[in-house]
C-alpha cells in the first residue's frame, strides 16, 4: 500500500521514522474506512488525512522528553564518567615529568 507522496516530509517534520509514519497512515485508512464506509471518496480521504494528523500529533506528544533537563543530566554523567580517566592521565603525565627531570 502506497502512502501519500508527502508522507516522508510529514514524518521528517514530526521527527518520526518513515516506517512509523506509514504505520500511522495505514491506521488512518482503517479509521477512515470504518467512519465513512466507502473507500476512495473525498470524505474518505479527508477522514484519513485528519486522522493521520491526529495520530502524528499524538505520537509526537508521547515521544516528548524533557530535553533540556535530560541533556543537562547526560552531560553531567558524561563528565563524571570521564573524571577517573582525566585523573589517571594527569597522574601519568606528572609522573613522567618527575622521572624525566631527575637524572639517574
Amino acid at each position: 500500500m502506497n502512502g501519500p507522496m508527502i508522507l516522508p516530509w510529514i514524518a521528517h517534520k514530526a521527527g518520526i521514522s518513515e516506517a512509523r509514519a506509514e504505520e500511522l497512515w495505514r491506521e488512518a485508512l482503517c479509521h477512515a474506512t470504518d467512519t465513512t464506509g466507502w473507500v476512495g471518496t473525498s470524505e474518505y480521504w479527508k477522514a484519513a488525512e485528519d486522522k493521520l494528523h491526529k495520530l502524528i500529533e499524538r505520537e509526537v506528544q508521547s515521544n516528548c522528553l524533557p530535553t533540556p533537563e535530560l541533556g543537562t543530566w547526560v552531560r553531567l554523567q558524561s563528565r563524571m564518567a570521564h573524571l577517573p580517566l582525566l585523573l589517571a592521565e594527569s597522574w601519568s603525565v606528572a609522573w613522567i615529568r618527575l622521572l624525566s627531570a631527575k637524572p639517574l
